[in-house]
């Protein structure tokens, strides 16, 4: 038992410690270039380390692609739940995007990292390529009001993410000093994502507290289900069933707040949300790493 926490504790530490580095930066030091860094990590080197993955990783595109499908399937059954509950609360159901859309870059990937080593790693990459997917197509356009499919077909991640898995389908022999760059340059962004995590939680306010408690509880919950629910179907099991249902039930995504505060809807229960079930993940990360890793 004590070695299990011993493990969770180095897991979640790292993570943790880059967190606090960006919260100190936003309370005590110069004014953090939030815009440069999210412009660097989305457009250059998150797309870099999609592509190395995709395109190195160990892991079959067998696994990869039923981990793909399993990913879809959780978006689909947790999608509707959320919206149904929404409507019977009177709440605005485009927020339902929220709820569904977790930190899967942020902290997903770190912690998949820390927990399942480079195989995980790979595994959280699909799902995250997924998610981005469904989230700049489908899911901005839920907030929107109307759908833009430039705008998808413009993303870097996306078309990362097709090369990727190209290069590894037809078997591709990329030059080594372009792997290596790509590889250099996907080395940031784990870091960079933890510090702007920071940065981005130390400027949120819960301004309605006990529903924000509320909803957050509900939302968690309502995860952790989809996530053990899907993998049972999906028969997952060890690195993939673990990081299935970690992505699933990590907290709302910080750039959900960016969308709705783009897009005229309720970003102050959104940034509620996101404050909120990152607190709650303090307490329910390490217990459920206990149960995937025990």
């Amino acid at each position: 038992m004590i070695e299990l926490a011993l493990q969770i504790l180095s897991i979640l530490a790292p993570g943790a410690c880059l967190a606090l580095v960006g919260l100190a930066w936003q309370r005590c030091g110069p004014a953090f270039p939030l815009d440069f860094v999210t412009t660097l990590v989305v457009n250059v080197s998150l797309p870099a380390l999609l592509f190395h993955t995709l395109a190195t990783a160990e892991v079959s595109l067998e696994a990869l692609g039923t981990l793909a499908l399993a990913t879809l399937a959780v978006h689909v059954v947790f999608a509707p739940l959320v919206v149904l509950m929404l409507r019977a609360a009177g709440k605005d159901w485009r927020l339902s995007v929220a709820h569904v859309v977790g930190n899967t870059g942020n902290l997903g990937l770190p912690v998949c990292l820390l927990a399942f080593g480079e195989t995980g790693l790979a595994y959280a990459m699909t799902f995250f390529a997924v998610q981005c997917i469904l989230l700049f197509t489908l899911g901005e356009a839920i907030y929107a009001g109307s759908a833009n499919p430039g705008r998808a077909l413009r993303s870097p991640i996306l078309h990362a993410i097709w090369l990727g898995i190209a290069a590894r389908v037809l078997d591709v022999s990329v030059p080594a000093f372009a792997m290596e760059t790509l590889s250099l340059l996907g080395q940031i962004v784990i870091p960079l994502m933890l510090i702007t995590l920071g940065v981005s939680l130390a400027g949120m306010r819960a301004q309605s507290l006990p529903s924000n408690l509320l909803w957050s509880g509900i939302r968690t919950a309502l995860a952790l289900a989809v996530g053990f629910g899907v993998a049972a179907l999906f028969g997952l099991d060890g690195v993939a069933r673990g990081v299935l249902v970690i992505e699933t039930a990590v907290p709302v995504a910080v750039f959900n707040f960016l969308l709705a505060e783009k897009h005229g809807r309720d970003s102050a229960e959104v940034s509620g949300l996101i404050l909120v079930t990152h607190l709650g993940a303090v307490l329910y990360l390490p217990l459920l790493l206990g149960i995937l890793l025990g």
